[in-house]
């Protein structure tokens, strides 16, 4: 596979995973206590998790700080593990946010814009 290609299968991850995280982070905000039996975990954990799962998903969805994103998501899907058990979800969240750190968000992240703007105003101050 090219670099491209690589490029546009993570971005397409990317977004999957955007579009997961905020939809399981609204259904749980909708009724926590429906979350809290499928999930298995206590309303204390519940609703900080939601809210960290939202925000990580607008920030996935928009490639803004993918790789902080995919730290942040490493260590939930870890932590989710280390708490509460093995599970699929949360495995399948740790492996892909150390995707994320390793190879960024990816085609149509805006990380690549913010880098490329960077990089213009570091050569115009080098000049």
């Amino acid at each position: 596979m090219s670099g491209r290609t690589h490029s546009r299968v993570t971005g397409w991850i990317r977004l999957i995973v955007a579009v997961y995280l905020i939809a399981v982070a609204v259904l749980t905000l909708a009724d926590p206590q429906r979350a809290v039996v499928e999930q298995g975990m206590p309303m204390g954990a519940v609703l900080p998790v939601a809210g960290l799962s939202f925000t990580l998903g607008v920030f996935l969805l928009t490639g803004f700080m993918s790789r902080v994103c995919g730290l942040v998501l490493a260590c939930l899907g870890a932590w989710q593990v280390a708490s509460y058990g093995l599970g699929v979800v949360p495995v399948l969240e740790g492996l892909v946010g150390v995707h994320f750190m390793l190879r960024g968000g990816g085609a149509w992240a805006m990380d690549i814009y913010v880098q490329k703007m960077q990089e213009r105003a570091r050569r115009r101050l080098s000049t």
